[in-house]
């Protein structure tokens, strides 16, 4: 009875492992150019690409192959975002919303009048009191007359330390910086 045929361990030791090819600039604009002109090249081209590039035909052989498997995969994703978004539109488009127009707090149940809202910018009111601490001691009093004007309620009219305190207790964000002591 002859031995039974011991399994080749030593040819995965024996295979060859092949370079990476690194194409230039020149080998892929001509790679490219040709490509563009045909996807699926016969031999007589392939011939003169690989005079004209200096690759061997497997190389040039396997870069038409994976060129055109990248194209095909390409155009499917396309396609797919295509349909999706088609898709998207047409289910959109049977949805039915109110429509988004700034107007009175009050709901009003008839269809929605678009009245214009004029918004105008909010300073709060500390950055008023830091603007007013940076200026220069010659134009405070106007500075000062400025700021008297800024609040609606009147609790900045006298200029005692104290006013300014509680009245930036009462704002949320005003900055500890910016509140002077009751000695100032």
């Amino acid at each position: 009875r002859p031995p039974a045929p011991r399994p080749p361990a030593h040819k995965a030791a024996e295979k060859t492992t092949r370079v990476r090819t690194v194409l230039n600039e020149k080998q892929l604009h001509t790679l490219r150019t040709c490509y563009a002109a045909n996807p699926r090249p016969d031999a007589l081209m392939k011939e003169q690409l690989v005079e004209m590039t200096g690759l061997s035909p497997r190389v040039i052989r396997v870069w038409f192959q994976n060129k055109r498997c990248k194209d095909k995969k390409k155009s499917i994703l396309m396609k797919q975002l295509q349909q999706q978004q088609h898709s998207d539109k047409t289910s959109l488009q049977g949805l039915t919303g109110t429509p988004l127009v700034a107007g009175s707090p009050i709901r009003h149940e008839s269809a929605v009048q678009g009245s214009a809202v004029e918004v105008q910018t909010y300073q709060p009111p500390w950055k008023a009191l830091s603007e007013f601490a940076l200026q220069n001691d010659l134009e405070q009093p106007a500075a000062f007359q400025q700021l008297v004007s800024f609040s609606e309620s009147g609790s900045l009219g006298t200029s005692s330390g104290s006013d300014v305190t509680s009245l930036s207790s009462q704002l949320p964000d005003t900055p500890n910086s910016m509140v002077p002591s009751p000695a100032e």
